[in-house]
């Protein structure tokens, strides 16, 4: 039972790196500086990496090893598709059948929204900052966790939250959240709220497809527009491929100190 709690913790402490941004697409993923970050052994840690892997999460790279996967624009869209496919019929399901502390819990999810858009218009910023940007994902993900729940599908509940963990790893750099997109976020949750707790399945079944759509649409026009700029910057090398290789291994290697020269 140990080992299977020390599983999880590592797991779930994988996870949560890749969700903050600590973690991004590309990132080398060391299983000794997780154990040592946990403070539990290898073991669990490389357990974690394995089911991580199985999940599409990382992948093992050759000369590299195990890193955070870089996902495609296809990748992106079929992940928002799935989304689409099975929150709108998740959300209809849990239409009228919700507990009064479920409706509670989500009611303080979506109060918590909007206290973060009241925050970010008095810290005068544009986008969210790293603290702001946590309660973001935490008041977001548990309201649409909640209500997939609430539908009793608990097989739903795990694939709808890998897909949105596989999202996250666009996030670098950070898609920004404006005072606009949580306006929109607040205004969606709270209708999609009250039409489950009215039992209107078709209303939330629509709600919850429109707010998918609009979040993808967010989602790849950052992706188009912050890939556009990386390759506006790094222009290809037209250079034969021998010299690529020494000019890819010379950037590898460890910047060596400058030597001071005599007084």
């Amino acid at each position: 039972m140990k080992a299977d709690s020390l599983r999880r913790q590592a797991y779930e402490h994988i996870q949560q790196k890749i969700l903050s941004g600590e973690l991004t697409g590309g990132r080398v993923v060391s299983e000794l500086s997780l154990a040592r970050e946990i403070g539990i052994s290898r073991t669990p840690v490389r357990d974690a990496i394995r089911r991580l892997e199985h999940e599409g999460v990382l992948e093992q790279v050759p000369r590299y090893g195990t890193m955070v996967r870089q996902l495609q624009r296809r990748d992106l869209v079929e992940l928002y598709e799935l989304r689409e496919a099975l929150e709108p019929y998740a959300v209809a399901q849990a239409a009228g059948r919700l507990q009064a502390d479920e409706l509670s819990t989500l009611k303080k999810l979506c109060e918590e929204i909007r206290l973060i858009a009241r925050d970010l218009q008095e810290q005068k910023k544009t986008a969210l900052d790293a603290a702001l940007m946590q309660r973001l994902l935490s008041a977001d993900m548990g309201f649409h966790m909640l209500l997939i729940r609430a539908s009793g599908n608990g097989r739903m509940m795990k694939i709808v939250a890998d897909s949105r963990l596989l999202a996250r790893i666009f996030g670098t750099p950070r898609q920004e959240h404006t005072l606009d997109v949580l306006e929109e976020t607040h205004r969606f949750h709270s209708q999609i709220l009250q039409a489950v707790e009215n039992g209107d399945r078709e209303t939330a079944r629509r709600l919850m497809a429109e707010h998918i759509r609009a979040s993808m649409c967010e989602a790849l026009e950052h992706y188009d527009r912050s890939h556009a700029e990386g390759n506006a910057r790094r222009q290809p090398l037209d250079l034969p491929g021998d010299i690529l290789s020494e000019l890819e291994r010379i950037e590898k290697r460890p910047h060596a100190p400058r030597k001071r020269g005599r007084k």
